[in-house]
């Protein structure tokens, strides 16, 4: 590990105490799943709240820090980020911004907006630059699920946006396991470290994530791709279905899809559409995003979402050359088709675009 001069030594107690129990916890599930990866046998995801698993077990704690400088809610490391990200602002380094859709009408029929994260991630696996990617799928009842998928087949159960939590860093702790399948079939993987994981989350998740790369935590030293999605804000499950069961008559078993444009907008299974006012949601938004400062996601490779996208687009903000090349192969190879910016807007669409980043991170961080 390097050397970042963590001279004061911070336990789960303490993560307890400033985080958790303040509800400031984004519920990542960053420190437990490097607990368990250790195990340590300490602490336990329950619902969504990280906590000792017992009084016997607290004793188990290592006392080794790491859980509190990992969490994404915490101070230490920040500037040792950004530098190592050029973070000039409050939307990080950015390289390039554009605005594509996907040419695959399989994706296209059940993703959203572009469908351009299940793009990336299907020629990712197809070139072989990825085993596995940790992304968002849900259950009967649309309530997300954090999932390690080791194929593009299971990509499409992971299509569309999930409006309320996913822990989406727990399944890290499942690498191990999943590791011995790949290495079993693939001849030139012989060792863990050799995998190569793309990681899809909310900005808090990606941060967390750069912290422990920055750290060099296993497993996350082997996450190769970062792609932050675009969040406003974010629900609890359980309030975000009581208000729209309320509002639309509409079971959670039910949904199909659900999009914000302004307003929330449900749709079934048997094709009705119903719009929700967005206000009406204010009771659901986990209080955690009332204090973030991110909207893009700074600590990505790409930042990725509608917002301010024409119809049927998605925004890319690409924030490295890897970033830039990525993109550029999805383009050359047709799997992506990129925005023809009209010739008289050409010199102005770029700066109108990044400054419609700054003023959605603006009222983000007025709530």
């Amino acid at each position: 590990m390097e050397d970042l001069s963590l001279k004061e030594i911070k336990t789960f107690k303490d993560l307890e105490d400033e985080v958790v129990s303040s509800n400031k916890c984004c519920a990542c599930g960053a420190c437990v799943a490097y607990c368990e990866i250790q195990g340590f046998d300490t602490i336990e995801m329950e619902g969504y709240t990280p906590k000792f698993k017992s009084d016997k077990n607290a004793e188990n704690c290592k006392e080794c820090g790491l859980c509190f400088y990992i969490c994404p809610q915490t101070e230490p490391l920040t500037d040792k980020l950004n530098k190592l990200y050029l973070i000039e602002d409050e939307l990080g380094h950015i390289a390039d911004v554009i605005s594509a859709k996907t040419t695959n009408a399989k994706i296209k029929g059940v993703g959203q907006d572009g469908g351009i994260v299940s793009t990336i991630l299907s020629y990712l696996f197809d070139s072989n630059q990825i085993d596995a990617a940790i992304v968002s799928e849900y259950d009967k009842n649309f309530q997300p699920i954090p999932t390690l998928i080791d194929n593009k087949v299971d990509l499409i159960k992971s299509a569309g946006t999930r409006y309320s939590i996913s822990s989406n860093i727990l399944p890290l702790k499942d690498l191990y396991a999943m590791a011995e399948k790949i290495i079993e079939e693939h001849s030139n993987v012989y060792d863990i470290d050799q995998l190569s994981l793309a990681f899809v989350g909310t900005p808090c998740q990606c941060r967390a994530i750069s912290k422990m790369k920055l750290l060099n935590v296993k497993p996350a030293h082997v996450i190769n791709y970062v792609f932050s999605l675009f969040c406003f804000e974010n629900f609890d499950y359980a309030k975000l279905m009581e208000i729209i069961k309320s509002k639309t008559k509409i079971e959670p078993s039910q949904i199909k899809k659900a999009q914000i444009k302004k307003n929330m907008f449900i749709t079934s299974k048997d094709g009705k559409t119903v719009e929700i006012n967005i206000k009406d949601l204010d009771d659901a938004v986990r209080s955690h995003c009332n204090e973030c400062d991110e909207f893009v996601g700074r600590f990505s490779d790409l930042s990725i979402g509608a917002s301010g996208a024409p119809t049927g687009y998605s925004m890319i903000i690409m924030r490295s050359e890897k970033a830039q090349n990525l993109i550029d192969s999805v383009i050359s190879e047709g799997l992506i088709e990129k925005y023809k910016i009209p010739a008289e807007q050409y010199s102005e669409w770029k700066p109108k675009k990044i400054n419609w980043f700054r003023k959605m991170t603006a009222l983000k961080t007025k709530k």
